[in-house]
């Protein structure tokens, strides 16, 4: 009897072993059946989070304006940390603060800004951008793009990624 129980229990172990492992033991991985070498979970990326990425701003559209971040001037960006405060730069002004990050919504408390002179598009750029992060803006994560819009249909459209050195 006990040599049954023995015997049982090896066979248990043998078989919890086999269903943990993909039939292979040679470190290679089963490739789907499309044969495209990736699996669904290796190409389902996770959005990027609203707090700790640094977002940089891609496009402002408001009543008054609708500009496009330039690629060869100063970026503009926004980075809420996991204690509430804000950091960020229109390209011209920076500016700091706090906010509360909910479902959906972003509540910016008053923001303070430095008050550099700022024409031009970089300065339409510089008053589009503290307009949207003012009070309750809905907030959209897809992938790496980040949407805001405010009350007024404001919108700011941000892309997940580092700020150029200097910038900061």
């Amino acid at each position: 009897m006990r040599r049954l129980r023995i015997f049982s229990a090896v066979a248990g172990i043998a078989l919890l072993a086999a269903c943990g492992s993909n039939g292979s033991d040679d470190g290679t991985t089963a490739v789907p059946e499309d044969g495209s070498g990736t699996s669904e979970s290796e190409t389902t990326a996770e959005p990027a989070s609203i707090v700790s990425t640094k977002w940089i701003l891609k496009e402002v559209a408001t009543a008054d304006v609708s500009l496009q971040s330039a690629d060869d001037g100063p970026s503009a960006w926004l980075q809420i940390n996991d204690a509430g405060e804000v950091t960020g730069s229109t390209g011209c002004n920076g500016f700091g603060g706090s906010a509360e990050v909910g479902e959906g919504v972003v509540t910016f408390e008053p923001l303070l800004a430095t008050k550099k002179g700022c024409s031009g598009e970089l300065g339409e750029i510089d008053t589009a951008m503290l307009s949207v992060l003012r009070g309750e803006v809905t907030a959209e994560v897809s992938g790496d793009s980040l949407t805001m819009t405010n009350a007024d249909g404001d919108v700011l459209t941000l892309t997940a990624g580092e700020v150029p050195s200097g910038e900061l």
